[in-house]
Formats: C-alpha cells, sequence, structure tokens
C-alpha cells in the first residue's frame, strides 16, 4: 500500500498516519540521490517501482503505452527517471512504464469524462456496483446512495472553499483534469480484504490511483455509533482536501510537502459539523477534534516553559503520530492566521514543487532537516517563540468538546504545604491522561513531602459534573 489515512479505532477518532501517500521518505536500500538533486525523492516512496535515477521533467510529451490490461493508450509523461517513465493515463492513474515500451506520438492526450469513468470501472474493478455522478465527483458504492449524499454535500462545498482559499493564496488553480474518484464498501472489513490495509485503516487517498477509498460502517459502529459518525465525517473531509488539492494544482502529484503542512493543511480544512446537518464548517474554523486531542498538551505545558522541541519535532518529522497530526493542525492555523503573508509565501514555494521533489533524504530517527531548514527561512529562527505563541493561541480559541457528555475523570490532589494546603484538580477524558497528570504533579513536590500527598481519581457520566466537582475542589479553603 503506498498510500493512507489511518483513523484509530482506539480512544480517538483521530488520523495519525500519513494521509497523503508516502510509504517512507527514506529507504535503507535506496542507492544516493544524484549530488545536483539534494531534494530528491525516491520513486519507491510512492510505491512505483522506479529505482533512484537522474530526473528529467517532460510537461505535456505524449506517448503510446499499454495500459494494465495491455490495450494501447496516449498516455501523458508526468516525469522521466533515467530510461523509465511515470505516465498519466486517461483515467487520473499514475502508472510507471519503460521508456523503450513507449513510443512517440502526436495524438492528443484526452481524459475520460464521468460517464466513460464509470463504464471504464464498472466494468473492470467494481462489476456490480452503483455508481453516481455530481459536477465534478464519481462515486462507485454498494447500494450506499444516503451514506453519498452526505459525502457529495461535505466535498462538492469544500472544493469551493478550497479553491477560494488557493485563490486568496494567489496559487494559480486549474479545474480538475479527471472526475474525482470516490470508492464506497459497505463495511470495514470488506474494505480491509479488498485493499489489503491495517486493521485501523478506514480511509485513505491515493496519490497513483487519484482515488478516495473508504467504507461507510467502521467496526466502531457496533461499539459507539456516535463516535463513528464522528470518525467518517472527519476522514470524508480530510481525504477529501487531500485530493481537492491534488487535482486543482495546489499540490502537484508525486511532489513531497514537509508532513506537517501537507496534513496540518488538510486538517485546516476538515472541520466539520456533526450535528442532522453533517456539513462542512469552512477552512480555518476551529477543528474541535484536534483541539480535544491538544488539551492534555496543553494542561501539562504552558507558554512559559515552551523550549521549541515540539515545534522543532513537529516540523522535522518524516511521520507524524496522532499528536504530531494535531500538532501539524494547531502550527498551520496558527501560521495562517497570525503570521498570513509569510504562510502565503512558503505555501506558494510548496506549490512549485514538482513532480519527485521534497525536502531532501530522512536522517535517523525519521527526521528531515531540509523541512526544518525550508521553515526558518519562511518564519524565522526562534522556535521557542514560535511554540510559545502556538500555545497561546490555542488558548484563545473558542472549542466545544466534542465529547462533552462521554465519561470523564477528574484527579484530586491536596498537597500538604505551609501555611495552607495546596489543592489541584483538572478533568481528563481518558483515565490514562487523568494518571498521567497526577503523577507529574506528584514529581514536581519535594521527595521529603510527596509521602503525605493525599490524591484520587474520581470518574462521572459527562463533563460539566467533572468540572463542577473540580472547581469545589479548587475553592475549598
Amino acid at each position: 500500500m503506498n498510500s493512507c489515512a489511518a483513523l484509530p479505532l482506539t480512544a480517538l477518532p483521530l488520523i495519525a498516519l500519513a494521509a497523503f501517500g508516502v510509504a517512507d521518505v527514506a529507504r535503507a536500500d535506496e542507492p544516493p540521490a544524484p549530488p545536483d538533486a539534494s531534494a530528491w525523492v525516491a520513486p519507491r516512496t510512492f510505491g512505483l517501482d522506479i529505482p533512484t535515477g537522474k530526473m528529467i521533467e517532460q510537461p505535456n510529451r505524449c506517448v503510446l503505452a499499454a495500459d494494465d490490461d495491455g490495450r494501447p493508450v496516449v498516455a501523458r509523461v508526468h516525469v522521466q527517471v533515467d530510461d523509465q517513465l511515470v505516465l498519466m493515463l486517461p483515467d487520473g492513474r499514475l502508472i510507471a512504464r519503460a521508456a523503450d515500451d513507449c513510443q512517440p506520438t502526436e495524438r492528443p492526450f484526452q481524459t475520460l469524462d464521468g460517464d466513460a469513468l464509470a463504464e471504464q470501472l464498472l466494468a473492470t474493478e467494481f462489476p456490480g456496483w452503483s455508481t453516481h455522478q455530481t459536477r465534478r465527483y464519481l462515486y462507485l458504492h454498494q447500494n450506499s446512495e444516503a451514506f453519498v449524499n452526505i459525502a457529495s454535500r461535505i466535498l462538492e462545498t469544500m472544493f469551493r472553499g478550497i479553491d477560494r482559499y488557493s485563490r486568496a493564496q494567489k496559487i494559480d488553480v486549474t479545474a480538475p483534469e479527471f472526475p474525482l474518484v470516490v470508492i464506497v464498501y459497505r463495511t470495514q472489513q470488506q474494505f480491509q480484504q479488498a485493499m489489503g490495509v491495517p486493521d485501523d485503516v478506514v480511509a485513505y487517498y491515493d496519490v497513483l490511483t487519484n482515488r478516495i477509498t473508504l467504507c461507510e460502517e467502521s467496526n466502531l459502529w457496533n461499539v459507539r455509533p456516535e463516535l463513528a459518525i464522528r470518525q467518517t465525517i472527519a476522514t470524508i473531509a480530510h481525504e477529501g482536501a487531500h485530493q481537492i488539492l491534488h487535482n486543482i494544482g495546489a499540490q502537484q502529484r508525486l511532489s513531497l510537502w514537509p508532513m506537517w503542512l501537507n496534513e496540518g493543511l488538510a486538517e485546516y480544512f476538515a472541520p466539520t459539523t456533526t450535528d442532522h446537518r453533517l456539513m462542512w464548517k469552512g477552512a480555518g474554523e476551529i477543528n474541535d477534534l484536534r483541539m480535544f486531542e491538544l488539551e492534555q498538551l496543553l494542561k501539562s505545558r504552558t507558554a512559559e516553559t515552551a523550549d521549541g522541541q515540539l515545534i522543532a519535532q513537529t516540523i522535522g518529522a518524516a511521520r507524524l503520530t496522532s499528536t504530531g497530526y494535531a500538532m501539524a493542525w494547531a502550527l498551520t492555523h496558527y501560521l495562517a492566521q497570525n503570521q498570513r503573508e509569510a504562510f502565503r509565501r512558503f505555501v506558494q514555494t510548496m506549490a512549485r514543487r514538482g513532480p519527485l521533489v521534497g525536502g531532501g533524504q530522512a536522517v535517523a530517527p525519521g527526521v528531515i532537516p531540509g523541512n526544518l531548514r525550508d521553515f526558518k527561512e519562511h518564519f524565522g529562527d526562534d522556535l521557542a517563540d514560535i511554540e510559545r505563541r502556538v500555545m497561546l493561541h490555542l488558548n484563545r480559541q473558542p472549542y466545544l468538546d466534542p465529547f462533552l457528555d462521554w465519561p470523564h475523570f477528574t484527579v484530586l490532589i491536596l498537597i500538604p504545604d505551609s501555611p495552607r494546603p495546596r489543592r489541584m484538580a483538572e478533568v481528563f477524558r481518558l483515565p490514562q491522561q487523568a494518571e498521567h497528570w497526577r503523577d507529574q504533579r506528584r514529581a514536581e513536590v519535594p521527595d521529603h513531602q510527596r509521602a503525605a500527598i493525599q490524591s484520587e481519581i474520581r470518574e462521572f457520566p459527562n463533563r460539566v459534573q467533572a468540572e463542577q466537582v473540580a472547581r469545589q475542589w479548587r475553592q475549598t479553603p
């Protein structure tokens, strides 16, 4: 699998792996990049069976090549690596072919329209499936018309919003060449059997096929249906953002953006409502799911203790953890709102990256120094100050807890101190978070006082009751 967006079905409905589709930024078995290509990205990073070599951009050159079924087709050269070609097919897919197996042609490259593409997919990959077409999208599904209508409402609205945003950033955008394909499996089991993905993956955008593939009903439906709805809607929006950016020219296919921007911008575009409307909220609206995940971080770190390490880790990461996704969103939101001109120039720079161009080789442990260099060039060297400002920015944002009516845990701590005891209290969604915060506070107390500390963790049916007890505890004389 060359691209995926994983949604862990554990505590949080949050994306935890790369959504845009790279297997790894650097591979141990790859030969070194050519000396004049410091920003080279190995083709195998994207799942292309092409060794590293000299990259030659040849836009708009057409060749006759065989498609996956051996039929001759006019394809457009996307990029050439030594004697290997990456070809764009009329359905929007990217494939690799040896140059010797292709013939130059003067025939024009013609893309398939929605009807022709639907006919091709039904005849080859999805016989017996249903289709649904809108102005820009082609959906293939297993009798999931109601679900497709919800997805369509979100994606069509998002498309207009992201297009307007990109134009406002003075990025040259165009109408999509191809229908934007969305494949909807009925269940997670069917999805995993067909795609061969890990158990915690429920959707992804594939940069080679140019499709979003997802499932209507994840395994979470049987456990917490309300959480499954939030997860599914967030997935559609996140993957939709990736697909839109790659098809309006804001992000070139096979270019590699810094992971924090790639995922942070998708999350910046992804906020949706989860009430009866199930709609896209708009670019730059608060992402409540990401704010929820950052809640513990905001409680354990303050602007005064910011040292820049959290920002450095987020910027340089070749891969992101779930918390890394949340921090990528937070950093993107701060920069887009508070350093607009610098952020605009940075996005413009990334938009000009061509195929197989990125931030350079990764070094252990999964860090890309070039991403840090590019960030500092646009936003400055003082990462500690940027981290402090991000923390302050987050604390000022309106935040609606998406799990307000779920069980919450209140930590109550009494520290014997003179002249009067200190009372501390905090509320968390998960018992592990509560225990971690309790242990952190205990560790801050001098050794000779630690044995006398009294602490308790109480569970409440919702956040309101948990906060009420915490507030009463702090106010007790």
